[in-house]
């Protein structure tokens, strides 16, 4: 009950800004950038291979759209949440910086596979003081899996997938392809991934 009464205060909060930056108050947009570059910033650093320079330079350019679309009135808070909204805007702009930067040019047909669920809603159960390190540990080595996977739609449509827990129709709408697009290329990321994992001698657990 406490953490849906602070989410909604911090939506509250949120519009309240939004709306003062669509006036062109820049003390209200500092906050918004305060309250929620972090994030961004981390959403772009694993979208973008995990480079830093380049998820700084996306998060800001995010920031400067943000300001941008305030004040054209883009944003409708009868239509959605403004975190909502940011979240859409920052994913395309990530999306868009990486077609931009790899050029990235592939055409595949439409594979239908069975939709598994986002690996973010399984809960790790495990007791002990050491649950923290591991899933720390664990997190490290799928990073650094998919630094090396060849193909970048394969790796965003992945991450979308299974770190940001974005659903096929919401990654076939950011990615602008069709939904058995998306499908193939998460299938073709996993099998991507399973294989560096043995060579690099860590078991994979389907």
């Amino acid at each position: 009950m406490a953490r849906q009464a602070k989410n909604k205060l911090s939506a509250t909060e949120d519009t309240y800004l939004a709306k003062q930056v669509k006036q062109g108050n820049e003390a209200a947009f500092r906050q918004l950038f305060d309250k929620h570059y972090e994030w961004v910033y981390g959403k772009a650093y694993r979208m973008l291979k995990y480079n830093h320079q380049d998820a700084e330079e996306v998060s800001l350019d995010v920031f400067t759209k943000v300001w941008e679309k305030l004040q054209d009135n883009k944003w409708d808070p009868k239509k959605g949440s403004f975190w909502a909204w940011l979240n859409k805007l920052a994913s395309n702009t990530i999306v868009d910086a990486i077609r931009k930067r790899e050029r990235i040019r592939e055409s595949v047909q439409t594979y239908e596979e069975q939709d598994n669920l986002p690996l973010n809603q399984y809960e790790d159960d495990a007791p002990g003081p050491d649950k923290h390190v591991i899933r720390q540990e664990a997190q490290e080595i799928l990073e650094k899996a998919l630094e090396q996977v060849t193909r970048p739609n394969h790796r965003i449509a992945w991450i979308l997938r299974h770190i940001e827990g974005c659903n096929i129709a919401e990654i076939s709408r950011i990615l602008n392809t069709k939904e058995g697009t998306v499908k193939i290329w998460i299938h073709r990321c996993t099998i991507e991934l399973r294989q560096i994992m043995i060579n690099r001698g860590i078991t994979w657990i389907q």
